[in-house]
């Protein structure tokens, strides 16, 4: 037994724990962990405590969710979060996994704001408060709070697949968003600005049941993102071309 003594952030005190073991080869790459039921007794946490601190895991590339398999230690030759913001090959995942959210959030946006209820929208607007507390100074906090936002809205589907979906391709998801974030904050206070609007204009569609609304500002808030990655993988094309 490991039961959690110390104050502090349970989740966190769950992530630390988990990373010890999966640095130290107690938890191989390529190997399952326990399953949550087993961590929580473990721990002596709730499965909230252990699922926030799986999604941390995630988001950082340690681990990945194997549908209807469990949770593994990553391998060793995953790039999980390990890119570099300029390699075509990152720029183009993220651009493909925007195009298939594009789709799937549409509908997810939509039905969220017809079925809602006050503890859907208490969850999604506690995330939406949270990624609004940061400052831009951790693009990986960001990504995950960014992330957590739109679960939030799945949920609030009551239609679990949506949720599912998001979390079975978190990790692609997860690179769109830690370079979104990286590169936000780099940029001027407007742009940051922006991307708030657009979360919060988000949460007011859902909020007031207006799905048309809430798909509209869904559309134009991924179609920047992946205007933006178009532009930056013509640009070394334009690059090639000169003489």
């Amino acid at each position: 037994m490991s039961v959690i003594t110390q104050r502090g952030n349970l989740a966190e005190i769950v992530v630390a724990r988990l990373v010890e073991r999966i640095d130290s080869g107690l938890y191989a790459a390529g190997e399952k962990i326990p399953s949550s039921a087993e961590l929580c007794a473990e721990f002596g946490v709730s499965r909230t405590v252990i699922r926030e601190a799986l999604t941390s895991l995630k988001v950082a590339g340690r681990v990945t969710a194997r549908q209807g398999a469990g949770v593994y230690v990553t391998e060793r030759d995953t790039r999980a979060l390990h890119y570099d913001a300029g390699r075509i090959d990152d720029i183009r995942s993220a651009m493909e996994i925007l195009e298939l959210r594009l789709g799937v959030e549409m509908q997810s946006v939509a039905l969220a704001a017809q079925r809602r209820t006050p503890e859907a929208l208490a969850d999604i607007a506690r995330a939406y408060d949270r990624l609004e507390s940061l400052d831009g100074g951790d693009a990986e906090t960001e990504a995950l709070a960014d992330f957590d936002f739109h679960l939030a809205i799945a949920r609030a589907t009551r239609n679990p697949h949506f949720p599912r979906f998001l979390e079975a391709v978190m990790g692609e998801i997860s690179l769109d968003l830690v370079m979104k974030h990286r590169l936000s904050g780099r940029a001027p206070a407007a742009y940051r600005k922006r991307i708030g609007r657009e979360h919060a204009a988000l949460l007011a569609a859902i909020t007031q049941g207006d799905a048309k609304a809430a798909r509209q500002t869904l559309v134009a808030h991924l179609e920047e993102s992946l205007t933006r990655y178009r532009h930056m993988l013509e640009a070394p094309a334009a690059a090639d071309g000169r003489d």
